[in-house]
């Protein structure tokens, strides 16, 4: 089997911190096998994933206070990780997340320390055939077309709406997190695009510090290199203040297969 070529890959260009106020990073992140949970990056990376099946990308901000967040985004990028060669269209995602809702429940029942833990999730699942997003909380993805920046993602907050910039606090439902059970309804619906593609995943420590505006003109600015993307607006949410965990993730993607297009299997 040839190795895949350059039309096959996705590439996601990722960075997770802390912050300049918040002790831990409660931020997690997964990209198709690789998941990042529980530490501070002092630069991106990127990840080149070949699509031979559906890869989930996505972030995941954690809630409940130190140690609780953690442990809930932690659990929700693993499963995510796990499951994602099966997430096949809107069913199998809705499926995946409903169960991740319900196990994080159940671990206050073995470790009442956790609480309250809970976490936002908002990704993508990318395969040859087409795009999927989706979202539980206020963690966003945004299409990065050039010169545009449009939000996909639903935002699960007292307010709701595609606002801009500093948002209310108080999340309408996330993973986990209630203080009775409670079952989700994730926004889940297909980017129906038809070339390559950028998409920005990032949890609200960059759009509680950053607006849209700048978001998008940092992209334009910088728009022939990710990495320095990524890093610019990281450095932006720090400058702003850096109040909370910052995940940032740039994933570009070569576009759907046609049936015309050849490959080496």
């Amino acid at each position: 089997m040839s190795a895949p070529s350059q039309s096959t890959q996705v590439f996601v260009t990722a960075m997770t911190h802390r912050g300049a106020v918040r002790a831990n990073n409660e931020d997690s992140l997964v990209a198709g096998p690789a998941t990042v949970s529980g530490t501070s990056m002092t630069e991106p990376v990127v990840i080149r994933l070949p699509l031979r099946g559906p890869v989930v990308i996505a972030v995941a901000d954690g809630l409940g206070g130190h140690a609780a967040g953690e442990v809930a985004s932690a659990l929700a990028v693993r499963r995510l990780a796990e499951e994602g060669p099966e997430l096949t269209g809107r069913d199998a995602v809705v499926s995946t997340l409903a169960r991740i809702n319900d196990e994080l429940y159940e671990i206050p029942g073995r470790q009442p320390e956790y609480y309250g833990t809970g976490t936002t999730a908002a990704g993508l699942v990318l395969s040859e055939s087409g795009a999927l997003w989706f979202n539980v909380g206020d963690s966003r993805v945004y299409r990065a077309d050039p010169g545009y920046l449009g939000q996909l993602s639903i935002d699960d907050t007292a307010g709701g709406g595609e606002g801009t910039g500093r948002r209310s606090p108080v999340l309408a439902q996330a993973l986990g997190g209630a203080a009775l059970r409670t079952p989700v309804e994730p926004h889940v619906a297909e980017d129906p695009v038809e070339g390559p593609a950028r998409w920005l995943l990032c949890s609200d420590g960059l759009t509680d510090m950053v607006d849209a505006v700048r978001i998008e003109r940092i992209l334009a600015e910088e728009s022939t290199s990710d990495l320095l993307a990524v890093r610019a607006l990281w450095a932006e949410a720090m400058n702003a203040g850096g109040h909370d965990n910052i995940t940032i993730l740039l994933v570009r993607w070569p576009g759907p297969r046609r049936d015309s297009d050849t490959a080496d299997d």
